[in-house]
């Protein structure tokens, strides 16, 4: 592990991680299903300009910008959402693994830290991924929460998570994450951010230490 890295994260109380271009390369595989489906059924691809302002939103929210933005209109969002899910879960489940740094964090961290998961991803999908990449137990439902229509900004999250804590300070608290809208509100809540570039989303400028998976 880089030694700033490991300073960074020494003697902290809680890792909060995003799913997605975070814990492995799958944001990218997302798209791939997405792109599937909307060419066969919409006659259109999104292209990359438009999926890097998508990520992080919840599904319904982006599936409404693509809408307006390819002038199309998905009659049921809820029956599409599953059939992209079941596309990316099986690609996924194909083609992915965790980045290199996630069990050497995971398994070398202090006793006590307890791992948070924050995401917008679809929670039966994102639920058997973790179990085939065997991080489940790290991450099980207990820890782990999702963005919804009731939920849908991270930072309300962060919130919840401080407050499961109690007595922690944010700077006990680290976040791992690939979007710099959500580095930028766990630098505002005072957390430690490590950011993730995977070389798919937009540089990471906005963390206090940067992992580029696509060396590490």
């Amino acid at each position: 592990m880089d030694d700033v890295l490991k300073e960074l994260l020494e003697y902290k109380r809680c890792f909060i991680f995003d799913l997605d271009g975070t814990l492995a390369d799958t944001e990218r595989l997302h798209w791939v299903a997405h792109n599937e489906i909307l060419k066969k059924e919409y006659g259109i691809e999104v292209d990359r300009e438009h999926i890097l302002s998508y990520l992080g939103k919840p599904e319904e929210v982006f599936l409404s910008e693509i809408e307006a933005d390819y002038n199309i209109t998905i009659e049921n969002k809820e029956k599409y959402s599953k059939k992209r899910a079941k596309l990316a879960l099986k690609i996924i489940l194909n083609e992915s693994k965790p980045f290199d740094f996630i069990k050497e964090v995971l398994t070398t961290s202090s006793f006590g830290i307890r791992f948070f998961l924050v995401s917008a991803q679809n929670k039966g999908v994102a639920i058997k991924i973790l179990k085939k990449w065997g991080l489940y137990s790290y991450f099980n439902e207990y820890n782990s929460f999702f963005c919804n229509k009731d939920y849908p900004v991270k930072s309300d999250y962060y919130k919840k998570i401080m407050d499961i804590l109690e007595t922690a300070s944010p700077n006990e608290v680290v976040l791992f994450e690939d979007v710099d809208k959500y580095l930028s509100i766990a630098k505002e809540h005072g957390f430690i951010t490590i950011g993730i570039d995977s070389g798919f989303g937009e540089p990471i400028t906005k963390a206090d230490f940067v992992i580029d998976t696509r060396t590490k």
